[in-house]
């Protein structure tokens, strides 16, 4: 053999032990990824049929329109979000969390455009149900744009080898990997994500749906308002919308609250039974008044008097930062505690809260649009 074919012979080894270096090096054990699963299989967990089957008696849809119309989307979120939670270590932050929160934020509205909308027992018209079409695709899709700017996901195939960078307006999870992982990117602008909003509603959208919608003008230019954030120009489901988000946050604060009750040991599972007027301390009767105020605060934010993201409660990176004026609220319909300093300690007292860069509870944060500097406690 000359040394010619013995050279080339060398270099193809040593190209194929290259090649396989590097793939190993991009692979990673199961152990450590998230496998990716059917839509039937994770809709089938926890609460989740049963707001799936309230979503299909208020949308009014037959069963067969409902897959077709409704289902449809919904497996095609799951394709994409799988998983993912809707924030780092805030509302809806469990796995799932992003679904979760779609579902229960579309359920809540659907509900309350019924209680709107219909007359006790009676049926509502097509029209009457397009519109009911609009507010649950767009309740289902609110937001969806972050899943291009605010998570990096990697996707890897059944050995553990990574594939590539996922690109959510391109394709979903499901169509190209068998596992993936996931980080949190520093939060994106918010009117770039609007406008994917748009582009992923697009994408994800049935296609029979989509045509639907686009038949009635009005209907179109309304659930595009809602798809952009826009309220003032959707109008009544605009409206709806953003008071079923209150509920849905509502909800995951009240299981937080009954989980963090059975979690804690000792004198700190108290906060289970002094709600219900059981008290023996000062202690005791402090954590008392903090559970009051968050009930107080979740009730608020139901009703759309205190709305996130305006003085006094905004989203930051950790949780929901309270100004001093939500404590000021409270007393104000409270009276008898005359002192809203009391109220926060007893806000402090359950231990929700994060602390500040300098150790301190009192956290500050400058607001995106106005470049305002707002000082407070995170929830």
């Amino acid at each position: 053999m000359s040394l010619i074919v013995v050279f080339i012979i060398m270099e193809v080894a040593l190209f194929h032990r290259n090649v396989r270096n590097a793939k190993s090096a991009h692979a990673k054990p199961l152990k450590d990824l998230t496998a990716i699963i059917p839509p039937p299989q994770l809709l089938a967990e926890a609460k989740r049929p049963e707001l799936l089957k309230n979503i299909i008696e208020f949308s009014a849809l037959e069963l067969p329109r409902f897959e077709s119309l409704c289902l449809n989307l919904i497996h095609n979120l799951v394709n994409h979000c799988q998983s993912i939670p809707e924030t780092a270590n805030s509302y809806y932050a469990l796995p799932g969390g992003l679904l979760d929160h779609a579902l229960n934020r579309t359920e809540a509205a659907l509900s309350l455009f019924r209680q709107y909308v219909m007359q006790e027992g009676g049926e509502l018209s097509e029209e009457q149900k397009l519109w009911l079409y609009a507010l649950f695709s767009a309740g289902i899709l609110q937001g969806i744009g972050k899943l291009q700017i605010d998570y990096r996901v990697d996707l890897f195939d059944v050995n553990g080898q990574l594939l590539k960078q996922w690109s959510p307006l391109l394709e979903s999870m499901a169509s190209v990997g068998s596992y993936y992982q996931f980080e949190f990117q520093p939060e994106g602008e918010e009117d770039f994500r609007r406008r994917l909003n748009l582009l992923m509603a697009r994408l994800l959208m049935p296609a029979s749906g989509y045509a639907w919608i686009i038949s009635n003008p009005e209907v179109l230019a309304v659930w595009l308002a809602l798809l952009n954030e826009d309220v003032r120009s959707a109008g009544t489901l605009g409206a709806i919308l953003i008071r079923a988000d209150a509920i849905a946050i509502q909800r995951y604060f009240n299981e937080f609250m009954v989980k963090g009750a059975g979690s804690r040991g000792g004198r700190g599972n108290r906060i289970g039974t002094f709600v219900d007027g059981v008290s023996d301390s000062v202690a005791d009767k402090e954590r008392m008044l903090g559970v009051e105020f968050i009930k107080w605060m979740t009730e608020q934010l139901a009703r759309g008097a205190i709305m996130i993201n305006k003085p006094p409660l905004f989203i930051v990176p950790g949780g929901l930062l309270m100004l001093s004026d939500i404590f000021k609220l409270f007393v104000r319909e409270h009276p008898e505690f005359k002192n809203w300093q009391i109220v926060q300690t007893a806000f402090l007292s359950l231990g929700l809260h994060s602390l500040g860069a300098d150790g301190s509870v009192i956290s500050r944060f400058e607001q995106a649009n106005t470049q305002q500097m707002q000082s407070g406690v995170v929830f």
